[in-house]
């Protein structure tokens, strides 16, 4: 039996009180699952992701969440990386865990650098390194510290075809681990990674797979 983390139930968006973004909008999303939100510049889909991770109030609907709700326990990763250049890469993990958890744990960070496969380059800084390495350290600072989901918003954006691809393989990584993974994105490609997805068109949906 598939349990549901978050369900999306009637929702609606409009950003001019007009026009909608989104409309009528109904999924859930399965527990420790790697989830696609599919579509175009301009279908909705970070406007969706918005309103998941609360950074953008509900206006119509509900989005039920089935665990202790907390912003802590949602780790976000965008597009343009977002690190602090006057940290190190690891200073940034370090500083998502102590807002998280108050308290520091190399050793967790550490793990998840392995796995990420920068722990060779954790002591440098955002300039220092490439794009991919920066957006592999953008996903090590959304996951420290008991993060539950994690919410990407065009991860591979900025990426060229071999990054892509290792930042798409790396979230099925992080959810055989147990993280629950919703990526947004415009390329079709997110599709072949994903357990279970939505295809958005003009704020509404159009295809769903594996639901």
């Amino acid at each position: 039996m598939v349990n549901n983390i978050i369900e999306i139930k009637n929702i609606s968006y409009s950003y001019d009180g007009n026009h909608n973004v989104l409309e009528n909008i109904n999924f859930s999303i399965p527990e420790n699952s790697y989830f696609g939100i599919y579509g175009h510049s301009g279908s909705g889909k970070s406007t969706l992701l918005f309103l998941i991770g609360n950074l953008l109030k509900i206006q119509t609907g509900t989005i039920e969440y089935n665990f202790e709700f907390h912003k802590k326990k949602i780790g976000f990763v965008f597009q343009f990386f977002n690190l602090i250049n006057e940290l190190t890469i690891f200073e940034n993990a370090r500083l998502a865990q102590l807002i998280r958890v108050k308290k520091e744990n190399k050793n967790e960070i550490m793990d998840y650098a392995n796995l990420l496969g920068i722990e060779s380059i954790i002591n440098k800084y955002p300039h220092e390194i490439s794009g991919g390495e920066q957006q592999r350290a953008s996903i090590l600072r959304a996951i420290v510290g008991d993060t539950k989901i994690i919410l990407a918003d065009e991860p591979t954006g900025s990426l060229d075809l071999k990054n892509k691809e290792i930042v798409f393989n790396l979230f099925k990584e992080l959810k055989n681990i147990g993280k629950t993974i919703v990526v947004v994105s415009h390329e079709s490609k997110l599709l072949q990674y994903c357990d279970y997805s939505i295809k958005l068109e003009n704020g509404k949906i159009k295809e769903t797979g594996g639901i």
